[in-house]
């Protein structure tokens, strides 16, 4: 993927340093005892969650809060395996996934409770759960003067384990803590009443960011993180106890440059009449990219360091900015919408304080359109794509795309394990190398013939004399190959995956292979190559593998093109071996393989297929001691199949 922002219209910057920087700013704060869940829902508040739990986790955090089970799904498909907590009430339909990906669900009422419980008693599973109280935020959760009775009917469930309790302030930002101090005392009531009937979890958690600065009494066990740890202040107050550095930055560039005439109007309604003459910049965003409509008239941005108004309405995919003091601007130029320049910022605090916004939603929603970009020591580390339901490949890096084809596997199969099986042992062997072409061979034709007939009888008493013949077309992408005969199977392994290597084959025996494997006919088209022993036995060991190379000067001229290949060779196989396997490398298209045993004393054969494609079972022909194993010339076969 592109990573040059002259391709972008708009983008954040995702700084992970500062983002570093704020976590350890309020894990200093905590007493050694408390734990600190990062919250990540909502995309991370506009952040991205996969990057932030990844950087999170390099921090040693253990916990993630999320907002709904889909949530902690892209986290674990991710592999975070951190404890994740969904923080809203689940539904029941829910239940599974929660079970299957090993989310935390909150218990906020008992008819859940209880088919969780039912679902954990019929799988045999116990689930971790944390049950939530509403101490005076007025939305989720038990009440807290049902404490009592709730305790009672949640001991119950013997499938639960009673891991958390929890609840939320409603105004821990605010400088007068009264509140928050009654909500505070009712919560320690609550877990007393849970202590006294013998539950007693490990993990207690009121208290948000803001709580953590400006109540720090609340902490408990636990506090949960959210928007201070991006840098973004919810209260003035906060910013004289804490310095906290902003992590996101939101820029766009110039689009259009106009100069308008006096008394013209700009955008919709004509709620903007130029007063004089006025040059402005069309800037490509709007509130399709999560810049609210509310800063129409009012929000400003920076050009070349300097504070320019908005005109008119802000549409859905552009905003007019008066540009008349910056000179030399041109389009294209960058443009700072949140974010510092050399002595001029804009935050989201200030954006937001504009219209009577939240910091909290004007974080979820910016970029909506944009490539996020994240960096490290002033550094690009990662690009991430416009944020899109529909799955563009070319978006994606070569390891995040082998990534999604593992976990649609994983997905698609219904298990991790067949996934990680087929993806490792088939798809990764086409993936292996990112500096070429994936090979793939058609029209596979390979003929094994034994017989007993030998010039020498005591080579005839050990070993079947052996003939094999293959055929095949590929494109070619090297002009000299080698042919390969190793005398062990972990020998052989290692020529499977190496590019170089055309045709393998295995005598199991200490005998000497420069004498018992041999060429019989080597061609490439009508091209008869040219073949010499580069490595046969060495001092150590005068019976390691044997290694053809093959080579013509006109091969050079046919590289890139579809040729065919025509190998045959004359060699030996043990008698006390009792299996032969014809072995499929590399993607192939339409096979037939042939067994004939006629000239042999060999009675009875077992065929064994493991041939992985749409076609499992090529059709079989057994004529005497002859076996044919052939397919239809369009159908595919994955590396590792064949026939035993």
């Amino acid at each position: 993927m592109k990573k040059d922002k002259e391709l972008f219209r708009s983008w954040t910057i995702i700084d992970l340093d500062n983002f570093r920087y704020n976590i350890e700013q309020l894990k200093n704060r905590l007493s050694p005892r408390t734990h600190y869940m990062q919250i990540v829902k909502a995309d991370a508040y506009g952040h991205g969650s996969l990057e932030i739990a990844r950087e999170a986790e390099k921090l040693g955090v253990q916990w993630f809060g999320v907002a709904n089970s889909d949530e902690g799904v892209l986290l674990r498909l991710e592999n975070i395996n951190q404890r994740i907590l969904v923080l809203s009430p689940s539904f029941g339909s829910e239940i599974e996934t929660l079970v299957t990906y090993n989310l935390t669900p909150t218990i906020s009422d008992m008819g859940f409770a209880r088919a969780l419980d039912a679902y954990a008693k019929k799988h045999k599973k116990t689930v971790s759960v944390h049950i939530l109280f509403d101490t005076g935020m007025g939305r989720a959760g038990f009440l807290w003067k049902e404490a009592e009775k709730i305790a009672h009917a949640i001991k119950q469930l013997r499938n639960l384990q009673f891991e958390g309790i929890s609840s939320h302030f409603s105004m821990s930002e605010t400088e007068d803590i009264s509140f928050t101090e009654k909500q505070n005392k009712r919560f320690i009531k609550i877990i007393k009443t849970f202590q006294d009937i013998g539950i007693d979890p490990p993990y207690k958690h009121i208290a948000n960011s803001a709580a953590l600065i400006n109540f720090p009494e609340s902490c408990h066990t636990m506090v949960r993180s959210g928007l201070l740890s991006y840098g973004i202040y919810t209260a003035d107050n906060l910013k004289e106890k804490i310095e906290l550095k902003p992590v996101m930055t939101f820029k766009s560039k110039i689009g259009l440059i106009k100069e308008f005439p006096e008394n013209a109007s700009i955008s919709y309604n004509q709620t903007y009449i130029t007063k004089k003459i006025t040059k402005a910049a069309i800037l490509p965003i709007g509130y399709g990219d999560g810049y609210n409509f509310l800063l129409s008239n009012c929000g400003k941005v920076l050009v070349h360091d300097t504070i320019c108004l908005i005109l008119g309405r802000i549409t859905m995919d552009m905003i007019v900015v008066d540009i008349s003091q910056v000179q030399n601007a041109k389009v294209g130029d960058e443009v700072t919408l949140i974010g510092s320049e050399k002595t001029n910022s804009i935050s989201i605090e200030e954006l937001s304080s504009f219209y009577n916004g939240l910091t909290y939603e004007m974080a979820c929603n910016l970029g909506r359109r944009a490539q996020r970009i994240y960096i490290r020591e002033h550094k690009d580390a990662t690009i991430e794509p416009i944020s899109r339901r529909t799955f563009i490949a070319k978006d994606f890096t070569d390891t995040t795309l082998e990534k999604v084809i593992e976990t649609s596997l994983n997905q698609r199969l219904n298990s991790s394990e067949i996934g990680s099986i087929v993806y490792q042992e088939v798809l990764k062997k086409l993936f292996y190398r990112t500096d070429r072409e994936i090979s793939w061979k058609k029209d596979f034709v390979h003929e094994i013939v034994l017989s007993e007939t030998d010039l020498d009888p005591l080579v005839s008493k050990f070993f079947y004399h052996t003939k094999t013949k293959l055929r095949y077309k590929k494109i070619l992408t090297n002009d000299t190959f080698k042919i390969v005969c190793a005398t062990s199977p972990e020998d052989l392994e290692q020529y499977i995956l190496s590019p170089e290597v055309e045709y393998r084959w295995l005598l199991d025996s200490k005998i000497d292979l420069a004498n018992s494997f041999q060429i019989d006919k080597i061609m490439i088209d009508d091209l008869v190559l040219h073949h010499n022993i580069i490595q046969s036995g060495t001092q150590e060991n005068e019976f390691s593998n044997l290694e053809i190379e093959c080579s013509h000067p006109k091969l050079r001229n046919l590289l890139g093109k579809e040729v065919q290949f025509t190998i045959d060779t004359i060699t030996y196989y043990p008698k006390n071996k009792h299996q032969l396997t014809i072995y499929i490398a590399e993607l192939t298209k339409g096979i037939t393989m042939t067994f004939d045993y006629s000239l042999t004393n060999i009675e009875n054969v077992e065929i064994i297929r493991i041939f992985s494609g749409k076609e499992k079972y090529p059709l079989e022909k057994i004529k005497g001691k002859k076996i044919v194993m052939k397919s239809s010339s369009e159908e595919w076969f994955f590396p590792n199949s064949g026939v035993v």
